[in-house]
């Protein structure tokens, strides 16, 4: 422990910031990144996109539970980033293309959820174990996702009209996607330390 200035902090060997002054930027970084999906969504209620805002909702509620389950920032963080831009990119395409960027973006959607999950699974599991509950979980997701259109949809009276095709669909390349986003956060895993 050092003092400076009346702050206390604990030093790691090897890091340029202290352990405190870590934690309380990445703690800031995904709270950012919350902010940055939250005024996504006040600007789709702005131009009164319906279907938009429950996008975000349902983004928002996905990465308040994640933290709430233990979750890294690590893992949150990019997945936060990654959703806003998501999130963008679906809404500032050409409506003409929207069944090609529905797909893209289920596809990516899975992919970083796949990510996430296999980061947050790593400390429980490994193998093959890991990558059968991961890619079980972004299923759950992807159907909990859809259901979520379905009842935002009726509740709300949305331009989203899901329709059980194009559920399906989703549900599909939500789950490819969250197929290769375990292999990549497999792939990358970091290699176990030497005691």
């Amino acid at each position: 422990m050092q003092s400076d200035h009346g702050i206390t902090a604990l030093y790691r060997p090897g890091y340029a910031l202290p352990l405190m002054f870590e934690q309380r930027l990445r703690i800031d970084l995904f709270a950012f990144a919350l902010g940055a999906l939250c005024l996504l969504a006040v600007g789709f209620y702005a131009a009164r996109n319906g279907p938009a805002v429950i996008m975000c909702a349902l983004c928002l509620g996905g990465l308040v539970a994640a933290r709430l389950a233990g979750f890294s920032n690590r893992a949150l963080v990019p997945l936060a980033f990654g959703l806003v831009a998501l999130l963008w990119f679906v809404w500032s395409a050409s409506p003409d293309d929207a069944r090609r960027t529905s797909t893209l973006a289920h596809f990516v959607g899975g992919g970083l959820a796949g990510w996430a999950i296999a980061e947050f699974l790593r400390r429980y599991t490994e193998g093959a174990s890991l990558a059968i509950i991961a890619v079980a979980a972004v299923f759950a997701i992807a159907v909990t996702w859809e259901l979520g259109e379905i009842f935002a949809d009726r509740a709300f009276d949305t331009a989203l009209i899901p329709s059980k095709r194009d559920s399906a669909l989703d549900i599909f390349f939500g789950t490819a996607g969250g197929i290769v986003g375990v292999g990549v956060a497999m792939l990358l895993a970091p290699a176990p330390r030497r005691t």
